[in-house]
């Protein structure tokens, strides 16, 4: 039997579907007051037998944050996916990051070990690695530097890691992915599917930063293939596509939704001087960590997974992915 917690959300419905299409026995676990249609529609998605895959799945409540609850979905389980997580850009919201994303994770990692867990894959972040080598890339070897300005989310990602470490000492197998920006179908008024919502409607503005890339179902293949077709233990893998910038991203978004593409660049110093205004029109829900981020030029290697034969896809099929799913919503 395969756990996976955080089972409604992006990586939790695409990580359950890779799954049932390889015809695993799936326990997902859900908040009580959780929807499934979410996960019901990526099904739709990706087969004609979306229903008949989904009834295969046994849904149970449990929280994180509530150790007896995870105890008891974890008994009869051999392999947890762990993808449960807080995601916020809020200051006001750093309390219950720093809560689910470590002492949640620390949970889960206890009734592993309680019930004889033998394999626990963990979807971590890029925010928990450190800064570029001497290549000037970020790779698995980038070790954490405490920083000042980092976010409450990079902090809680790297602490989450920490408790996971600490079962794979325990002797508990484990395996760590740190996935880039994950963009995927579906959630369109949060996380990437926000940002695609926003570029899809029109935007001349971007930044000059870069990051990494990653679809959803790569991710999703990626956690799949690490646990259950290796004998991989101990290890972290970053799962990226490519490296682009904000103005590329948001030109093969523009583009697919016949828009204009971006074309105003926008200074790192305007973001200083008005970064009073932007906190008060969010309400505080932007930190000025995240917006500098926005500037921030980072590069990410996955060499370490390609080189074991894994492939992955290109974003601008990604973007054309999310934008024909967006049409079927």
């Amino acid at each position: 039997m395969i756990l996976v917690t955080g089972a409604t959300g992006l990586v939790g419905a695409h990580l359950i579907y890779e799954l049932c299409s390889r015809g695993q026995r799936v326990r997902a676990t859900r908040r009580s007051n959780s929807n499934t249609g979410f996960v019901k529609w990526v099904f739709k998605l990706y087969t004609d037998n979306a229903l008949e895959l989904f009834e295969l799945i046994e849904w149970v409540d449990a929280e994180v944050l509530d150790y007896q609850s995870l105890a008891e979905v974890t008994k009869g389980v051999s392999t947890v996916f762990h993808t449960a997580a807080t995601v916020s850009f809020s200051p006001s919201q750093n309390q219950n990051i720093l809560a689910t994303n470590v002492r949640g994770t620390a949970n889960v990692v206890d009734a592993c070990i309680e019930n004889g867990v033998k394999t626990l894959c963990h979807v971590s972040s890029i925010a928990a690695l450190g800064d570029k080598n001497d290549k000037g890339v970020i790779d698995e070897n980038c070790k954490w530097q405490k920083s000042k300005g980092q976010s409450a989310y990079a902090r809680s990602k790297f602490l989450g890691e920490n408790e996971v470490w600490r079962g794979y000492e325990q002797g508990l197998r484990t395996i760590v992915v740190n996935p880039s920006v994950i963009l995927g179908p579906g959630r369109w008024y949060s996380g990437s599917g926000l940002l695609f919502s926003m570029v899809s409607k029109g935007m001349p503005f971007y930044t000059s930063g870069v990051t990494g890339y990653v679809d959803v179902r790569d991710v999703a293949k990626a956690m799949v293939f690490l646990t259950l077709d290796t004998e991989i233990n101990g290890q972290r893998f970053i799962l990226n596509s490519e490296n682009l910038s904000f103005k590329e991203l948001f030109s093969l978004i523009a583009e697919v939704s016949h828009k204009k593409k971006p074309f105003i660049r926008i200074p790192e110093a305007l973001i200083h001087i008005l970064y009073p205004l932007i906190f008060i029109v969010t309400m505080g829900k932007i930190s000025k960590a995240n917006l500098k981020s926005a500037f921030t030029k980072s590069y990410y290697s996955s060499d370490k997974i390609k080189a074991l034969g894994f492939t992955v896809t290109p974003i601008a099929q990604t973007i054309q992915h999310m934008a024909k799913a967006r049409t079927q919503s």
